[in-house]
């Protein structure tokens, strides 16, 4: 638990920066998203759960 806390702490302070570009209408870089879509899901990506889950 104490290792997961850190990587919340990291998404969540993240989505508060993204957040406040996206208020002033400046979109956060492409790459940075798939680096933060691969640290929360691991490889591949989120279109890839639906095959794990409907398989």
């Amino acid at each position: 638990m104490t290792e997961l806390l850190p990587g919340i702490y990291a998404v969540g302070e993240q989505g508060e920066i993204w957040m406040r570009q996206l208020m002033t209408g400046e979109l956060p870089p492409e790459d940075e998203i798939a680096k933060a879509e691969g640290f929360l899901t691991g490889p591949g990506s989120v279109e890839d759960l639906e095959l794990f889950f409907y398989d």
